[in-house]
């Protein structure tokens, strides 16, 4: 029993649940429901392949393209252009400058 035990816990570092964004109510909008040509800092992100391509937190965005009828928005990171899903949009919460 002892075993399972140490076993159960060692598994729980590997599937630990996803950390949540602590913003406060007007503090910082999804990245999806942003307007074109505002631009903002990033607060919260917490899906790696965009934080790979350097939208982490603290970093400057630009919002090129975003309407509603479209399944894509487009973004700037510094010299960088993204194009970027809506469903991943919506878990990047930005403050807008």
């Amino acid at each position: 029993m002892n075993a399972r035990r140490r076993m159960r816990q060692w598994g729980n570092r590997f599937f630990q649940s996803r950390r949540l964004c602590h913003c406060q109510r007007g503090d910082c909008l999804p990245l999806s429901e942003i307007i074109e040509g505002k631009s903002g800092t990033v607060y919260c992100n917490n899906d790696l392949r965009t934080i790979e391509r350097g939208i982490y937190i603290g970093s400057k965005i630009s919002i090129f393209r975003n309407e509603t009828q479209e399944p894509n928005i487009i973004v700037a990171v510094g010299d960088a252009r993204y194009v970027l899903d809506r469903r991943i949009a919506e878990t990047i919460r930005v403050r807008i400058d």
